[in-house]
Order: C-alpha cells, then sequence, then structure tokens
C-alpha cells in the first residue's frame, strides 16, 4: 500500500506506471484535476474536464450512493439505496443540487473544448471509492464519442474494479484494497478540500 504526499504526487507516480496509450487524460473534478494534470503534463496530452459528480448522503457526505453526469443523467448505486431508506423526492432534490454544481464547475473548469470522437482517453479521479462516479464518467465520455476509456485512479476497492470493468475499456489501479471499510483518504497524507483557484491554477499550467 502506498501513502501518497498529496494528490500531485500520486499523479507523478501514476504517470510513470500508465499501460495504455491514449489522446486525451479526462480528469474529474476536483481532486482528479491534480493528480491527471501530472499524467498529461508527463505524457504531452491534453486535459478535459468531465462533468460529473457524486450525491452525497446526507448524513455523511464524503460517501456517495450515485452520480450525475452534465447531461442530466443519473446512476444510483442500486445495491445501496434499500439501506439508505432516502424517499424519492429526497434522492430527486439532491440529485438536482448535485446537477447544478456539475453545471457550475463546467462553466468554471472546462477551460477549452476538445473533440473526443474516435479518441482513445484516460477518466482520472484521485480515487475511486464506489465507483459510480467513474461510471457517469466513462458513460459521458462515450456519449461524446470516445473510442476507448480507461479508468485510473491510485487507490480503489477490488469490488469497485470488478464493477468498472463492466463499463470501461479496462481499469488500472496501483493500490486495490481487497479487505475492510475503505476511504480515499486513508491513502494520503493530505487529502484536505481543494478551492476553485487552486484546481484553476492546476487547470492553467498544463502546457498541452
Amino acid at each position: 500500500m502506498t501513502i501518497f504526499r498529496d494528490r500531485s504526487h500520486a499523479g507523478k507516480i501514476l504517470a510513470e506506471q500508465i499501460p495504455f496509450k491514449f489522446d486525451v487524460v479526462a480528469v474529474i473534478p476536483r481532486g482528479g484535476v491534480l493528480v491527471g494534470v501530472e499524467i498529461a503534463e508527463k505524457h504531452k496530452k491534453p486535459v478535459y474536464v468531465v462533468g460529473v459528480r457524486k450525491i452525497p448522503i446526507p448524513w455523511e457526505p464524503e460517501a456517495g450512493f450515485g452520480a450525475v453526469a452534465e447531461d442530466g443523467s443519473i446512476y444510483l448505486n442500486e445495491e445501496m439505496l434499500p439501506h439508505l431508506n432516502l424517499p424519492e423526492d429526497v434522492i430527486t432534490k439532491l440529485a438536482e443540487e448535485v446537477r447544478k454544481e456539475v453545471e457550475r464547475s463546467v462553466k468554471l473548469y472546462r477551460l477549452k473544448e476538445i473533440d473526443l470522437k474516435d479518441k482513445d482517453v484516460l477518466l482520472i479521479d484521485d480515487g475511486f471509492a464506489t465507483g459510480y462516479t467513474a461510471i457517469a464518467g466513462i458513460m459521458m465520455l462515450r456519449k461524446k464519442g470516445a473510442r476507448k476509456v480507461y479508468a485510473v485512479a491510485p487507490c480503489a476497492p477490488f469490488d469497485t474494479i470488478l464493477l468498472l470493468r463492466r463499463y470501461a475499456d479496462d481499469v488500472f489501479v496501483p493500490n486495490v484494497q481487497k479487505f475492510g471499510p475503505f476511504a480515499v483518504a486513508n491513502y494520503y497524507q493530505d487529502f484536505r478540500d481543494l478551492k476553485d483557484e487552486e484546481v484553476l491554477n492546476a487547470l492553467k499550467d498544463v502546457d498541452c
């Protein structure tokens, strides 16, 4: 198990290990941006910000029970839902709040549009937990014409990797947790929340 100093450190390490050929680095805001820009700079590839975000569990916002994509598509963890006992109107309200944040982040972070048609794309996050944000990202990239989509992150539980293999062309995660409760934060010394300015500065610094 590798403990990374921060997201940029994780990106630098991943950049040396990527086993795929690719044309574009697609990043999931916010944490995935700092990981992905390191990979993009190393491989001289452009960065594309994907408009997806998890739907948080109200009493445990660090965890999610689904995700929303920029086109309004909603992906729910149907296995988790019965245990949450959330009324349908609450789920709808939470999803709408997330959709608005996705819209905001796309307008703010997507500094340029990239034609993804027939491109091989890496989808990067700072870690895959349940995997539903990544699923939303994979499906969004396919709708935009990506030829292949590879899901890549520094860490994830084994079950999530199996899930993502049903949606992505392949999955690469160097730190796979096979047992026990999983938290992305456990793989980082510094896993603080990122501010808009930090994300924008990282995106502006990419010279690709």
